[in-house]
């Protein structure tokens, strides 16, 4: 039998450094704005869909149902987003961002393209293209394969 050596296992590779960026913007925005990852995700999202539905908040920020109504729940807490049923279908949340929350954003989007530029200037505009044709066509494989062992089921 082959040596299984998981660092040279894309599935490994990938979530290392998905767990090492989570962690880094996680204490990024602790210590600039007082936030978790999760709530500053939401606020970027609700900045660029404006007023929405939390379900449409969910798909964007790739977070489930019950992620999303807990993280809102601590927004409207701290005072950075409101939220309101929606007048045609009442189970439904309608997030919207107040002018706190635009205040924060102001303060925590420079912080977050500072972080970027940072990891983008260890590649080159090539390998930065590739990177993203790659992580593309991986992420189309892995929803396909996902697809496959749900049909399975």
């Amino acid at each position: 039998m082959t040596a299984h050596a998981p660092e040279r296992l894309i599935t490994y590779r990938v979530s290392v450094l998905a767990q090492a960026i989570s962690r880094l913007v996680d204490a990024s925005v602790r210590q600039n704005l007082g936030l978790t990852s999760r709530q500053w995700r939401v606020l970027v999202i609700l900045n660029r869909l404006g007023t929405s539905p939390s379900g449409e908040v969910a798909r964007m920020a790739n977070f489930d149902h019950s992620q999303v109504s807990r993280v809102a729940f601590e927004l409207a807490e701290k005072g950075l987003i409101t939220q309101a049923s929606d007048p045609v279908d009442r189970r439904k949340q309608i997030l919207a961002l107040t002018p706190a929350a635009v205040e924060c954003l102001r303060d925590g989007v420079p912080v977050s393209l500072e972080r970027e530029a940072r990891l983008r200037s260890r590649l080159s505009p090539a390998d930065y293209d590739t990177f993203i044709r790659a992580l593309g066509a991986l992420e189309e494989e892995a929803q396909t394969m996902l697809e496959e062992i749900r049909g399975v089921e």
